[in-house]
């Protein structure tokens, strides 16, 4: 009987849940220190990571307490960092505030709806009814908006507000002027200005799929179906994204990450949650086979292990379909 019981303990031991977050992001919170992450890019870093915490908490309830903390602790890292008006830095620090509310009170009611309805202001007084991703430049990036109107979407929800509609029906409007002929996807950048702007680019539709799901599920899912006929390939047991369509070479950029056999790594890493949020289970499980597989070779080297790619790739593995 004592055997049995001992073998009782040791399974329900192994069977509670342990909140799980890699070393190196764990360090940042603890420590504050960056690594070589670009500035401009630390907030998207540290929006994936407070999605990550909230979805790992959905996945397991009974670490509402940990991911919460977390959550937290990153909404205060977020807060640390040079203070900035960019709509590209304000909308994923609304997605933090969005985060810290999906498991629990609001961190600061006033700043979440001010810079809300800052966002939504920004957005309608704009003729491509985007919010200027950085003060000064004039290009007007969809994947960015997305970003913003999935912000929106979040206060509303968590707040009773309805700051989205108007934003989001003037997008979906302008958008419909910017589709690609060929895929019926996006155009990368609207003024046409931007690199490679007319054509669709995969990093771009991975990031709108992922994000527009929340603020317009149905357009996300068409998107979804158009980006997965045109932009999906397999290069032997590795399956990714293009990161430009059919027909069309270019090198890579800090956007897009190393360009291999067609196949963008951002596009791919990206698409993990992006597949996760159409409930493209099976999709979502081969982009993970195969990013590790092509991690193992060493592409990336260093910029791989940082905070920027563990940060979307911790989003990504925890990331909840809807």
């Amino acid at each position: 009987m004592r055997s049995l019981l001992v073998a009782a303990l040791l399974v329900a031991a192994t069977d509670t849940p342990s909140f799980e977050l890699p070393a190196r992001l764990a360090k940042l919170l603890d420590d504050g220190q960056w690594d070589s992450t670009p500035a401009p890019f630390r907030i998207i870093a540290l929006s994936h990571l407070a999605d990550g915490c909230v979805a790992q908490a959905r996945a397991n309830p009974a670490l509402l307490e940990e991911s919460r903390a977390c959550v937290k602790s990153t909404l205060q890292r977020a807060l640390a960092l040079k203070k900035s008006a960019d709509g590209l830095a304000l909308s994923h620090l609304n997605l933090i505030y969005g985060a810290v509310d999906q498991l629990g009170d609001c961190a600061q009611p006033k700043e979440h709806e001010r810079i809300t309805r800052e966002l939504a202001r920004r957005s309608l007084a704009d003729p491509l009814r985007h919010a200027a991703s950085y003060e000064g430049v004039t290009l007007r990036w969809p994947a960015d908006q997305s970003v913003t109107l999935a912000s929106l979407a979040r206060f509303d929800a968590a707040h009773g507000g309805a700051l989205l509609q108007a934003p989001l029906d003037g997008w979906r409007e302008v958008m419909a002027k910017h589709l690609d002929a060929k895929t019926g996807l996006p155009r990368s950048e609207l003024t046409g200005r931007g690199p490679g702007a007319k054509h669709p680019r995969g990093c771009a539709q991975s990031f709108i799929t992922r994000y527009l799901s929340e603020s317009d599920p149905q357009l996300a899912a068409q998107w979804w179906e158009k980006y997965r006929e045109h932009f999906l390939v397999r290069v032997g047991a590795v399956a990714g994204f293009r990161e430009w369509p059919r027909g069309v070479e270019r090198k890579g950029d800090v956007d897009s990450g190393p360009i291999i056999a067609g196949i963008g790594t951002a596009a791919s890493a990206f698409g993990i949650a992006a597949a996760k949020a159409q409930g493209d289970a099976a999709l979502a499980a081969q982009l993970e086979a195969s990013a590790s597989a092509v991690m193992a070779t060493g592409v990336g080297g260093e910029v791989a292990e940082g905070v920027l790619a563990q940060a979307i790739s911790f989003e990504g593995r925890w990331h909840q379909a809807p």
